[in-house]
């Protein structure tokens, strides 16, 4: 295709590629969603392959921790919004095909399942408030009586959640580092490990540290394989897609791409996790944090250096 044909692009993406750029707000939220996401599926799938008895007080932790993370990350959002008073537009209407509208109500809907997981869940971290409150305990026989419908939300919901936070990036046409259909299964891979890694921060027991371990292991691997693949496709796409992968491989951006989130963030943990579960090495929390950082990293990349190359020349 034609240089010049390849950077035309219609009104609407001169538009967008004009709007204010975007700062460390939508980093913060797209991490923070992917963690909360990769909570809920690691905990939805505990209940549903290993039952609600065998829920450890640390999945229990990050449960009640998920809203916390989620409230944060909103917050984030709500300080980048131009015109914050129009917020409640989200919820006035609802559009499938708009990523924004969806993920609103995606948002919305996690709240409550997030809260019926934590009550379905063994009670020792919510015995005070049950004894003061005897309507809560009427609520918490209703969760667990639901605990695998709860479960197979969560699920349901981490997957959305998960996938939203790199279709709202995707969706920006005017950015060719974003224009990929990976970036939603890329957000979801990395939201996910970075949800297991958080539960291995907090998880004490032993046994339960080495199923994380291969649960992250494989994570890793998914995104490093989605990760090849993001950019194998911008590289076989044209000149500016290339100029945009370039940004992340050999550019500014590679030190940290390449050398940090990769690198720090992905093979030397997994390498790490690897060796523990031989018994070569002792489990360390601070593998995981690796793996945090990874992947916190990886979304202020791919924000910044996604918004220095554009369609739209000028």
């Amino acid at each position: 295709m034609a240089p010049n044909l390849e950077i035309e692009t219609t009104r609407s993406a001169a538009l967008a590629a004009a709007e204010r750029v975007w700062g460390w707000e939508i980093p913060i939220y797209l991490f923070l969603g992917g963690l909360v996401a990769g909570l809920m599926l690691a905990v939805s799938t505990a209940v549903l392959t290993l039952g609600r008895e065998r829920i450890t007080a640390a999945m229990k932790r990050g449960l009640l921790l998920a809203p916390v993370l989620l409230s944060l990350g909103m917050g984030a959002l709500f300080v980048d919004l131009t015109y914050k008073l129009h917020v409640f537009r989200f919820y006035t209407t609802f559009r499938a095909s708009a990523p924004m509208s969806l993920g609103s109500w995606v948002l919305l809907l996690v709240y409550p399942v997030q809260l019926g997981l934590v009550l379905a869940m063994p009670a020792d971290l919510l015995e005070p408030w049950l004894d003061r409150l005897p309507w809560l305990k009427r609520v918490r026989a209703l969760a667990e009586a639901s605990v695998k419908r709860l479960a197979w939300a969560g699920l349901g919901l981490g997957v959305a959640l998960g996938i939203y936070t790199g279709v709202l990036l995707s969706a920006t046409v005017a950015r060719p580092l974003w224009s990929s259909g990976a970036l939603g299964f890329l957000f979801l891979a990395s939201g996910a490990s970075t949800g297991v890694a958080a539960l291995m921060v907090l998880e004490r027991d032993r046994a339960m540290q080495g199923v994380f371990a291969r649960a992250d292991i494989t994570l890793i691997a998914v995104e490093l394989m989605v990760i090849v693949l993001w950019l194998v496709g911008l590289m076989t796409q044209g000149p500016i897609y290339r100029e945009a992968a370039q940004l992340v491989l050999s550019g500014p951006y590679a030190p940290i791409f390449v050398g940090v989130v990769v690198f720090g963030g992905l093979l030397v943990p997994a390498a790490l996790e690897a060796m523990s579960l031989r018994g070569r090495a002792l489990h360390s929390r601070w593998v995981p944090v690796l793996v945090l950082v990874g992947g916190l990293l990886l979304r202020f990349v791919i924000v910044y250096a996604g918004q220095d190359v554009s369609f739209v020349k000028g």
